[in-house]
């Protein structure tokens, strides 16, 4: 279910991207994104003990996904 929902969100991300003329722009844009939001969701979740830890499979899923991605993890995080 996990795969099928990250799919969906990076098509959806990726399909966005395409559209707007300005893949490359927007590609790196939503990367920096999403790791600021990781390290931000990790920063502010030290006090609500709340944490994503920083491993390849979480740094692709932020850079890849942007903000959707880390909130695709910090879903799971609390969920599972």
């Amino acid at each position: 279910m996990f795969w099928i929902t990250a799919g969906l969100f990076l098509g959806a991300i990726f399909l966005s991207m395409y559209k707007t003329r300005h893949f490359f722009k927007a590609l790196i844009l939503s990367v920096l994104q999403g790791e600021a939001a990781l390290f931000a969701v990790n920063f502010i979740g030290s006090f609500i003990d709340v944490h994503i830890p920083l491993n390849c499979f979480s740094m692709a899923v932020s850079g890849a996904g942007g903000l959707p991605g880390v909130i695709l993890l910090l879903v799971s995080e609390v969920i599972l």
